[in-house]
């Protein structure tokens, strides 16, 4: 069914009287009739094809039908297909609700601003359904100004509070970082919480953590996807950041428990409410042999102005001055919460691309272990050991990777990674079906780490037409949907069921008493 398709299933209103059944459907009638629907209200799941959100829809569906209220189809599309009929929606008004995952990072404001923020609608954001309420937007805004972490935490409760009593969304499973590799031939790997940094767990000496192979100097992982771009200023899908996580390096780093740790940066100070100074490690090589300085700092944050991710650095960047070859002063234009989380996200690139000489779509050149060597699309890429790296080496960490060579394949298909794992053509994989992870667990051919991730599977209402325009139908929705089945049937008990959108992998944020009370106040009926 195409765009056209969707946007044909008006929503007819009947002459047909439905009997509420409990609070959840008394909040759909109450909204029903707020709007002038009667039931029952024609609408479409819409879905990517291929994937578990198919059975996800299907239980989904079975429920709001149930109360008589709805008549449900489900249309399945192609990922390209989906992603633009998903950003155009409100714009088109489509009759539709649509199944969608998101990745967060390490701070709040990661798995808010771009979701619910009224400046955030699409195209410039990702605020599909167009959804606008000024206290969220107030609470998003101060929020990512507040630097003490305690009002911080209190801020977030409260608008993660608001959106579950609005529900625009609704979040029903908070999804894991799930790694599995062949223990024979991989020790020391641990599972990066974040899916764009699957590949720190190689070697990040700032982390303490890095891999050994037996047998062979070349580790071979997958990648899900195909890489789009190697130029950190266009960088938007996982499989791109996966492929140069090795290879670029920021001022700070988030180790595997989300503690800032110092990568480029050596140390820094804040000066005042906006200003930072930060001290760079001395001797640190770019990969086509130029020295760090606090010019490249520089640099490389204002090369952001204009590009696709220019709000990652203007956000808050006011400018910065080069007080010597190795120390910079920063200067934001407003106070800003995330700010040294959110220097892990901008890769410190060479003079050579500042100034336009090297293009890092088809050369990605950075300060990391690993060079970029070799790339074939749709097929793989490859990485060798850069032996200039700056790292001299701790008690727990080796001044050399002991991985020589990574090769990353390019598999699409859940079934195929798990195959290739199996058949021992690559060592490692993090997108085996989920299905497979208790029996692989089990089997001492394999290792595998399970740990919560920050990401989150979310139900998107067309708050931008009837009956969905109503708060009472969209919570009454919410209350309905099955989410232990969800987590147990579709995902075969990976992940756990959520409530609101901050991942617990922030458990100041959101930690399991904040998801019962909420669940308890706004979601469950009985």
């Amino acid at each position: 069914m195409g765009t056209a398709g969707i946007a044909g299933l008006a929503g007819c209103i009947r002459s047909n009287s439905v009997e509420a059944d409990g609070p959840a459907e008394e909040l759909i009638q109450e909204g029903f009739a707020a709007t002038g629907i009667e039931p029952p209200f024609e609408t479409t799941i819409a879905v990517t094809e291929g994937t578990e959100r198919s059975r996800f829809a299907e239980l989904l569906a079975a429920e709001l039908e149930d109360t008589g209220f709805f008549d449900i189809s489900i249309a399945e599309y192609k990922w390209t297909t989906y992603l633009d009929l998903l950003t155009a929606a409100a714009d088109e008004g489509e009759n539709a609700l649509f199944i969608v995952s998101w990745t967060g990072g390490w701070d709040p404001d990661d798995y808010v601003n771009m979701l619910f923020h009224s400046d955030s609608h699409t195209p410039g954001g990702l605020n599909v359904n167009h959804y606008a309420d000024e206290t969220v937007d107030e609470y998003i805004d101060s929020g990512l100004e507040e630097t003490v972490t305690a009002e911080r935490v209190e801020i977030y409760r409260r608008l993660q509070e608001r959106l579950v009593a609005d529900s625009p969304v609704s979040v029903v499973r908070f999804s894991e970082a799930a790694h599995v590799w062949d223990a024979d031939a991989v020790s020391g790997w641990q599972a990066y919480p974040l899916q764009t940094g699957t590949y720190n767990a190689v070697y990040a000496p700032w982390a303490d953590v890095f891999t050994k192979l037996e047998g062979t100097d070349e580790f071979v992982g997958d990648l899900g996807s195909d890489i789009s771009t190697t130029d950190p200023v266009s960088m938007n899908d996982t499989a791109s950041s996966q492929a140069t996580q090795l290879v670029y390096e920021g001022l700070t780093g988030v180790d595997f428990d989300g503690t800032v740790q110092p990568v480029l940066a050596d140390g820094w100070k804040r000066l005042d409410a906006t200003s930072y100074r930060f001290s760079l490690r001395e001797g640190v090589r770019f990969h086509n042999g130029e020295e760090l300085t606090a010019a490249h700092v520089k640099g490389s944050f204002e090369r952001y102005e204009g590009e696709a991710r220019e709000a990652d650095v203007f956000d808050w960047y006011d400018g910065s001055e080069i007080v010597d070859d190795y120390t910079i002063d920063i200067d934001c234009w407003r106070e800003y919460g995330p700010f040294e989380r959110r220097l892990f996200d901008l890769p410190i690139v060479p003079m050579a691309a500042i100034d336009g000489d090297l293009d890092l779509e088809s050369t990605p050149i950075g300060t990391g272990p690993y060079r970029f060597a070799d790339y074939r699309a749709g097929d793989d890429c490859r990485l060798e050991r850069f032996d200039d790296y700056w790292f001299e080496g701790s008690q727990t960490v080796p001044a050399t990777a002991p991985v020589e060579t990574v090769r990353l394949e390019i598999i699409t298909e859940t079934a195929s990674r798990q195959g290739a794992l199996e058949a021992g053509n690559i060592d490692f994989s993090d997108g085996v079906p989920p299905a497979s992870l208790a029996d692989l667990d089990a089997d001492d051919a394999y290792g595998v780490d399970r740990h919560v991730g920050g990401g989150f599977d979310m139900l998107i209402y067309p708050c931008y037409r009837d009956p969905f325009s109503s708060d009472a139908v969209r919570r009454g929705c919410n209350m309905l949907i099955p989410r232990e089945r969800i987590v147990e049937e579709v995902y075969h008990g990976v992940g756990r069921p959520a409530y609101t959108p901050i991942s617990p992998l922030l458990e100041a944020y959101t930690d399991e008493a904040f998801q019962k009370r909420i669940a308890d106040e706004y979601v469950r009926s009985d």
